[in-house]
């Protein structure tokens, strides 16, 4: 019994479906990048919202009315903010100030008695480390060049056989702080629009709240049926990934900044409250704790404390709590759901962060997380469809 030869399909047949996918995907990508200023409440009330929705779920279960659940559960967060304002902001602001104090040092006040401006009321003038730093490079220059220098003020001979080494690194602090001054002033500027965006955030999260699963619910039913079972498949996956990366981060990054912060705190490092915080909101990007948390925390150890062992106990303690975190905590919570490759990982991180920023870092790992599953469902089937494929035998 002979068979009917299947007919040929075309490249274009068999990947026109997944080519128009991806042409609008992009589109709503640039459009979306295009009016990000307006769609960052939205995206962040929506993702608050998908965050919190297990609750909501939980609410549903145990007769609470939708509506109930989502006025008590959004004036809970109202309350958890303020009390964040209240009680955990003003501490933060103080050392912030301090730590900016100890940098660039208090100005001399010839009407004061003491004789300087003490700006953060401890009693003692702060000469501040940028200033001292100065102060040290011209010493170690003056002596190098009468030939009185130490065996570590030769070792540092290179600084002034380049011309204008010191006066370059003067204007590199003094460039660094004003820009410090500027971006102070940027962030006043930007405040008016950041209190008008949580205003719309929180507009927002109460609307998808309210009504999430229903959202969901919609789109569900005008899903091609044809596809409906598959597609519905693929959603879970990435849900789960996604899931498994901003609820378990949230936790995570909670835990960074508690246990930096303890540990810090027990080392005797100044500033332990400030560094805990800035660590754990750093923990929302990989790799991101180490370079807002470690280097202010060891630099901060060497000039405040001035001793090596308090710099190795910094050390330690981000040793340990990275230990925790990537053996420990992370497997627990997060488990392997992003399941992303160090290399994948890095270049989704670097590749967010140049088109959008620091928004782009914090939404790398989901996005690529999604790609990969998307690529493995429809993209590489047919990759490997046409790898088996033999060549067409000569006639």
């Amino acid at each position: 019994m002979s068979t009917t030869p299947r007919p040929e399909t075309s490249l274009w047949d068999r990947w026109r479906t997944d080519v128009l996918i991806g042409v609008g995907a992009l589109v709503v990508l640039l459009l979306s990048y295009a009016f990000s200023d307006i769609l960052a409440p939205l995206a962040v009330a929506l993702a608050i919202a998908y965050i919190l929705n297990p609750i909501m779920r939980w609410a549903e279960r145990h007769r609470v009315p939708r509506g109930l659940a989502a006025t008590c559960l959004f004036l809970l967060l109202l309350g958890v903010c303020v009390a964040v304002v209240l009680f955990a902001v003003p501490p933060l602001v103080a050392q912030l100030y301090d730590f900016g104090v100890s940098m660039v040092g208090e100005p001399a006040d010839a009407d004061d008695p003491l004789g300087y401006q003490d700006l953060n009321a401890n009693g003692e003038w702060d000469k501040g480390h940028v200033p001292a730093l100065l102060t040290w490079v011209r010493e170690v220059s003056s002596r190098l060049q009468t030939g009185e220098g130490s065996w570590y003020d030769r070792i540092l001979k290179a600084i002034s056989d380049s011309a204008g080494a010191k006066e370059g690194l003067a204007k590199t602090a003094l460039d660094a702080i004003k820009l410090a001054g500027e971006g102070f002033w940027d962030f006043l500027r930007g405040l008016q629009g950041f209190l008008v965006g949580a205003a719309l955030t929180a507009f927002y999260l109460f609307f998808f709240l309210m009504n999430f699963d229903r959202m969901v619910g919609a789109v569900r039913r005008r899903l091609p049926g044809k596809y409906r079972e598959r597609t519905e498949g693929v959603v879970r996956k990435i849900d789960a990934a996604i899931a498994a990366f901003l609820r378990g981060r949230i936790l995570i990054c909670a835990a960074i900044g508690v246990l930096t912060a303890a540990g810090l705190a027990i080392v005797g490092v100044p500033y332990w409250y400030l560094i805990g915080v800035a660590t754990g909101l750093a923990g929302v990007v990989p790799f991101m704790p180490i370079f807002v948390g470690l280097i202010p925390a060891v630099l901060v150890a060497w000039f405040d404390a001035g001793s090596g062992w308090a710099v190795v106990g910094v050390t330690v303690v981000f040793v340990i709590v990275q230990t925790l975190e990537g053996w420990v905590l992370t497997p627990l919570i997060q488990g392997k759901a992003v399941g992303l490759h160090p290399v994948t990982l890095t270049v989704a991180l670097l590749v967010g962060y140049q088109v959008l920023g620091l928004f782009g870092l914090i939404a790398a790992v989901p996005l690529a997380s999604t790609v990969k599953i998307l690529a493995r469902e429809f993209v590489l089937p047919k990759v490997e469809e046409l790898a088996d494929e033999q060549p067409d035998s000569a006639t």
